[in-house]
């Protein structure tokens, strides 16, 4: 399962269409079809303002995503990132599973934050 993949699924589980979660995520339907395809860059705060707009948490996005591949590492994950997101994830892989998800959650944190800014 891919980041894309496990997005779209999302949204279709909830009955949405490209319209509406890209108006919420502050982007436009094409956008999210193309990181829906893997096709587009998708930087850690696009995500987060997808995952809100999907109603899920950064953490419990990871969660699902490890979840899914069997709790095995994924053998890419970082293919549909940018450049700095690529080193994040990177750099993550040498934290404990606990300290990741408050790292991530400080992450959202600090995205939302800017947002209110």
């Amino acid at each position: 399962m891919d980041i894309g993949a496990l997005l779209k699924e999302r949204r279709e589980r909830r009955k949405e269409t490209l319209e509406e979660v890209a108006f919420r995520a502050g982007t436009d339907p094409g956008n999210l079809s193309r990181i829906e395809r893997n096709r587009q860059d998708l930087s850690v705060n696009r995500l987060i303002k997808l995952c809100e707009a999907l109603e899920i948490s950064l953490s419990e996005f990871f969660t699902e995503l490890e979840k899914r591949a069997g709790g095995n590492r994924l053998s890419d994950p970082t293919a549909a990132f940018d450049k700095e997101t690529r080193w994040l994830l990177k750099t993550l892989k040498t934290v404990p599973p606990t300290r990741r998800r408050l790292i991530l959650e400080v992450t959202e944190t600090i995205a939302k934050s800017g947002r209110l800014a």
